[in-house]
């Protein structure tokens, strides 16, 4: 299965490197907005000096891990979102269901959008800058959880967009609430989440866990100690975090797939 995965999803590369310049203004065009972002974020903690004692630096980190996994779950889950609406709308799921395949696998193979490197390049820049910045102790550890807290921040946002797709089934359309969960939560952990109120933090570590892409690894990586006393040890609970939810996500889509009507056209 995973063979087959790499092979359609080197068509769908393949297919979108066939209009060179397109893709390289694609990719750039998603590097500048993004950098964008950042820049605001820049501006706005150094105007006022540190955002909940977080320097320039610090937040360049929080914002630079949840972007980075953002991105990569953006490039690999494309096919739950505008694509699989469409599929929805015009009837589509119909083939999906006759084919062999799961439907999962189907959909999430049917699009693969390379040119969300160039989010992803921004985010490394950005994370680059950051740990010249910091002086944080490289141990093993440390440089375990880097690549690990990514991951588990990318199979998190995927998880969302499984779940605004699965709300297809019923709606038609992706509800634009699920926004809130997915651009609307990579905003939010940009900055640290001791600066929220104790409900939204609650929310977003323990139930929408998007706070786990960069906030508990963030203090693990600079030594920090959590004002609201999250221990040091939660940064290691990402991965099961991110597994949790991707479950839940998953059992959810299977529920939808068996309450898809079909259009009947």
């Amino acid at each position: 299965m995973l063979a087959l995965y790499f092979r359609l999803i080197g068509a769908r590369v393949r297919a979108q490197l066939q209009y060179r310049a397109s893709f390289w203004l694609q990719l750039v065009s998603f590097g500048l907005v993004s950098g964008l972002e950042f820049a605001v974020i820049a501006i706005l903690v150094g105007r006022f000096g540190g955002v909940g004692g977080w320097s320039v630096a610090e937040t360049a980190l929080l914002y630079g891990l949840t972007s980075l996994a953002f991105s990569f779950a953006e490039m690999v889950g494309r096919g739950f979102d505008a694509p699989f609406e469409r599929l929805i709308q015009q009837g589509g799921f119909d083939g999906v269901l006759s084919r062999p395949l799961g439907s999962f696998f189907q959909i999430l193979t049917s699009d693969f959008q390379l040119r969300r490197l160039g989010r992803s390049a921004q985010a490394l820049l950005v994370l680059g800058y950051a740990f010249a910045q910091l002086e944080i102790a490289w141990t093993p550890d440390r440089l375990l959880l880097v690549p690990l807290t990514v991951a588990s921040g990318a199979t998190i946002y995927l998880a969302l967009v499984v779940i605004g797709a699965t709300l297809c089934f019923w709606t038609v359309r992706t509800p634009e609430v699920i926004n809130v969960f997915t651009f609307g939560g990579e905003q939010l952990t940009s900055y640290p989440l001791s600066i929220y109120q104790e409900w939204l933090r609650t929310f977003f570590l323990f139930i929408v866990p998007v706070g786990f892409a960069n906030y508990p690894a963030g203090l693990y990586l600079l030594g920090r100690a959590d004002p609201h006393g999250l221990p040091a040890w939660l940064a290691w609970c990402a991965p099961l975090a991110a597994l949790a939810f991707l479950a839940l996500a998953l059992r959810f889509w299977a529920f939808g797939v068996s309450k898809y009507t079909s259009t009947g056209s």
